[in-house]
């Protein structure tokens, strides 16, 4: 297999007073761009066993995680971008994720399940790599992402809703279904307001 490298080619960047090159905005909103497709890439392929019911403490653990990453996001979200319906969709994010994380905290020590601490390392790698973004390339980046963790939530709680083996957990799917899917409906519809 033959790898190939990338270098910028000089023409295409611009250089700062102290003489450092810095990328220009376009073909840095383009790499970043891509650099976020790529993680949605590997969480996609991390999720490709999605099929296979999780024990209900690990279900738990990811919903958590997922949650929380969610929370942070739409967190940046509020501090970086100046689109109304971007930050309305956020501010709704925030407050149902909240809510639900409240849930999961509740029945995992009532049951008795450990959740982990943070976000997973593939949540980290799309915070960072949202994080540098501004403008019209964050939202876009932003609503993507969205729609595609919200598609692939609605998978996992769903699969969790009908064939997990606590029915405690499988409760706490199953009504999780229906506002996730209002998610995804309103993360479509912003990211459609956006010109996509």
């Amino acid at each position: 297999m033959r790898v190939q490298t990338f270098t910028p080619e000089p023409r295409n960047m611009q250089t700062t007073m102290e003489g450092r090159r810095l990328w220009g905005p376009a073909r840095f909103a383009v790499v970043a761009a891509n650099a976020v497709a790529c993680l949605l890439l590997v969480a996609g392929a991390n999720t490709a066993h999605a099929d296979d019911v999780h024990s209900p403490g690990d279900f738990l653990g990811f919903a958590i995680q997922d949650g929380r990453a969610e929370i942070q996001s739409c967190q940046l979200a509020l501090r970086t971008s100046s689109n109304t319906s971007v930050q309305s969709f956020a501010k709704r994010m925030i407050a149902d994720h909240e809510s639900l994380d409240a849930r999961i905290e509740r029945l995992a020590q009532r049951k008795g399940y450990n959740l982990p601490t943070g976000i997973s390392i593939t949540a980290k790698a799309t915070q960072a790599a949202l994080t540098p973004l501004t403008g019209h390339t964050f939202d876009k980046v932003f609503m993507d992402h969205n729609v595609s963790d919200h598609k692939d939530d609605i998978k996992r709680f769903s699969e969790q809703a009908q064939r997990g083996s606590d029915p405690d957990v499988r409760a706490l799917a199953a009504s999780a279904v229906p506002v996730l899917r209002e998610h995804l409906k309103l993360a479509e519809q912003t990211r459609t307001k956006l010109g996509h």
